[in-house]
């Protein structure tokens, strides 16, 4: 599986990253057999990066990770741990000590003594109360953040790119955050893909371009609007329920994938998850695409997908032209 340099972390990830979120929810819900298969046949396929936080599951995710690894001896060697913290709006000013303690529990869930990647979790808007604002990111949550990074319990710091597009580009243009996770998918390609979007949508403007120019390395997250774009018939027993980025709605994003399908046909695809991967994974400046799993069957669709390569630019076109109308 080809491996890319995630900006300026200079961390190498598989193009698939393995996500370990409440939504897939196989590693929150899932049987811990599966879990491990999963892992091992993720790992077999070439995917390093595996994403996870303490939010999905109130644990759990870390948990199950950190269990399924140790009994492989530890996390294999070029495997990459990324994990997360959410500060409260209310309690900016308390977010170094609130970090410390968000990552020591993590470290302990997933048994290691150190992560490569430690990310802010909080969105980040134009005025405290719905996320973080700018100021607070670069000020109290950023102090956090170096702190664990200077005792030597991460590597390197990341944001959740959502939230407001210009208060998000403001902190990406400050050079203090090695990634950002940005959505990008087949109904909302904005981030990466500016002026494609639905009406109705949130626009993120084209905020990769700046993390290029940036070197902050791009992670893609909701490549399947939270399972819309892969639904079949109704949703998985260990699937989480969607929601909580900027301009999502699952109905809405279900109807539009629906339409994809005439398309897909066209093009030779298995169908609108097949699309919306491989066009995330197309993204100039995209490092690795989360893709969360219920269950090991989507895990192999995923890796199948993957190895087709990215998409020819008369897909990409087509494909921009329906996320636009």
């Amino acid at each position: 599986m080809e491996r890319r340099r995630l900006g300026r972390t200079g961390l190498p990830v598989s193009v698939l990253g393995f996500g370990c979120g409440a939504i897939g929810g196989l590693l929150v819900k899932g049987d811990a057999s599966e879990q491990r298969h999963a892992i091992e046949r993720a790992l077999e396929a070439g995917v390093t990066y595996f994403d996870t936080a303490p939010l999905y599951g109130d644990g759990a995710s870390e948990t199950n990770l950190g269990r399924a690894f140790a009994a492989m001896g530890g996390v294999p060697a070029g495997v990459i741990v990324g994990t997360k913290v959410r500060i409260d709006p209310a309690s900016v000013d308390h977010a170094p000590e609130a970090i410390r303690q968000s990552i020591k529990a993590s470290l302990r869930r997933l048994h290691v003594d150190h992560v490569p990647l430690m990310q802010l979790h909080t969105s980040i808007t134009s005025e405290r109360g719905r996320g973080v604002t700018p100021g607070d990111v670069l000020g109290p949550i950023l102090d956090g953040l170096l702190g664990v990074r200077d005792a030597g319990l991460t590597d390197h710091l990341g944001i959740t790119a959502n939230g407001d597009t210009d208060a998000i580009r403001e902190v990406i243009r400050s050079g203090e955050f090695g990634s950002g996770q940005a959505m990008v998918n087949a109904l909302n390609p904005s981030a990466g893909w500016p002026g494609h979007v639905p009406s109705d949508a949130h626009d993120f403007s084209g905020l990769i371009a700046d993390a290029i120019t940036h070197d902050v390395g791009v992670i893609v997250i909701r490549s399947l609007a939270a399972g819309a774009l892969a639904a079949r018939d109704g949703r998985h027993v260990n699937a989480g329920n969607p929601g909580g980025i900027a301009g999502e709605d699952y109905a809405t994003d279900l109807s539009r994938a629906r339409r994809l399908a005439s398309l897909t046909d066209v093009l030779g695809l298995e169908g609108p998850g097949e699309l919306s991967v491989r066009l995330a994974q197309s993204t100039p400046g995209v490092g690795t695409v989360i893709v969360g799993f219920s269950d090991t069957a989507q895990l192999d669709d995923a890796i199948r997908w993957t190895s087709r390569g990215p998409l020819r630019p008369e897909a990409i076109a087509r494909t921009l032209h329906a996320a636009s109308r």
